[in-house]
């Protein structure tokens, strides 16, 4: 079953729950939904993270920005279909698509629960399409802890 993103602010869910937050906690990339900013300047991503510890410490939390010149097919505000967009994501600094970045922002988690964490991934680069994704690529150890991660975008309109 092919899964279509829901435009959001934060990242993706199967079906829309009415809550602004997604759990991170294992190794899997999460990826937001692809946001168009061919018309912003001043582009920044704020991401509020909070650990939740039970018991052991979530891995660090890695995060970073792709750009492309098309969005892939999982998105709903293209109205006509698309080449297999995936193949033209990259990673500001390197890396994207099927590979991480050289060097994403990386989040060291305390292992104190409800610390929160506030990122701010400001870019210049200009390109018609973003998105966010964000990664533990260390699970925590008992998978007792993990995150809470909010998403906002913001930019000035050129």
């Amino acid at each position: 079953m092919a899964v279509i993103q829901v435009p959001s602010i934060i990242l993706p869910i199967l079906s829309p729950l009415g809550t602004e937050t997604e759990i991170v906690a294992d190794l899997v990339e999460h990826t937001s939904i692809e946001f168009p900013v061919d018309y912003l300047q001043e582009k920044e991503i704020h991401i509020i993270a909070t650990e939740v510890v039970v018991f052991g410490v979530p891995g660090n939390l890695q995060c970073w920005v792709e750009l492309s010149p098309i969005p892939s097919v999982n998105n709903l505000m293209w109205p006509f279909p698309l080449p297999a967009g995936a193949a033209y994501w990259a990673a500001i600094g390197g890396g994207g698509g099927a590979m991480a970045p050289v060097a994403p922002l990386i989040e060291v988690a305390t292992g104190v629960t409800t610390t929160v964490h506030s990122i701010l991934i400001p870019w210049a680069i200009h390109s018609p399409w973003a998105r966010l994704v964000v990664q533990t690529p260390v699970a925590a150890t008992p998978a007792t802890a993990l995150w809470i991660v909010q998403v906002l975008f913001s930019g000035a309109s050129k």
